[in-house]
């Protein structure tokens, strides 16, 4: 279901992923539920960050010096955590996607970390943190064709050679996205096991918690690191 290639622990020897997967999902229809959860997260963390930046914001300095380490600028291209609390600490509007996508924002905002969501179209397709190959092809959330920039060496998310995420948890791809038809997802959350481990697993036991009540679905959790690099 899920695996960190091992060359990545190399670069990023305690680097976690705690991985939910949620099978029978029902992403039709009207959920205010979410919506007010939404609302919620976003009016605390403006609370919470006042007068702050979202870079200077604890909990993210991980992930910052994470991308340092793997040659790529945090600024022009930030995890997801830290565009997420940008746009909160600047007062833009955040987008609602739908009812999944917002709980996954839900669950990122409240606990400042970087949650992907990747759809499966298979019970037995496998989703890979890996550095990308010269045959991958990514094409980005909203496009058409093939983004020509992706090169060898860049932190993906990856299912085959269709790249999921670009730049670890930077842009999304049109492959793999959450639409109101999807019913089985797979949410990796990341992590170090020396310094967020135990928020990594608050979040994942909060996500099934609400993706439960509010889908009636079925979830399982699993943490991958460098000693269990396999979750499924």
């Amino acid at each position: 279901m899920f695996t960190i290639a091992d060359e990545v622990f190399r670069v990023l020897p305690t680097l976690c992923v705690g991985v939910v997967t949620a099978h029978g999902i029902d992403n039709t229809g009207v959920h205010p539920e979410v919506d007010a959860m939404l609302d919620e997260a976003v009016a605390d963390a403006k609370r919470r960050l006042e007068g702050m930046n979202a870079s200077d914001d604890p909990r993210v300095q991980p992930y910052r010096k994470a991308f340092h380490a793997l040659g790529m600028s945090p600024s022009r291209y930030p995890s997801s955590n830290i565009a997420l609390l940008r746009r909160v600490v600047k007062g833009k509007a955040l987008w609602k996607v739908n009812p999944v996508v917002d709980l996954g924002n839900v669950i990122s905002i409240t606990y400042a970390l970087p949650l992907g969501a990747h759809a499966l179209e298979t019970p037995d397709e496998k989703l890979c943190l890996r550095f990308s190959r010269a045959d991958d092809v990514f094409v980005a959330l909203g496009e058409d064709a093939p983004d020509p920039t992706l090169a060898p060496g860049e932190l993906v998310y990856a299912v085959g050679n269709l790249v999921h995420t670009r730049r670890w948890t930077w842009r999304q791809s049109e492959h793999g996205k959450i639409v109101p038809e999807t019913t089985d997802i797979v949410f990796p959350i990341d992590g170090f096991t020396d310094q967020n481990e135990d928020q990594v697993r608050a979040a994942a036991e909060d996500l099934e918690r609400r993706l439960q009540e509010a889908f009636g679905c079925t979830t399982s959790f699993g943490l991958a690191d460098a000693g269990h690099p396999s979750v499924g």
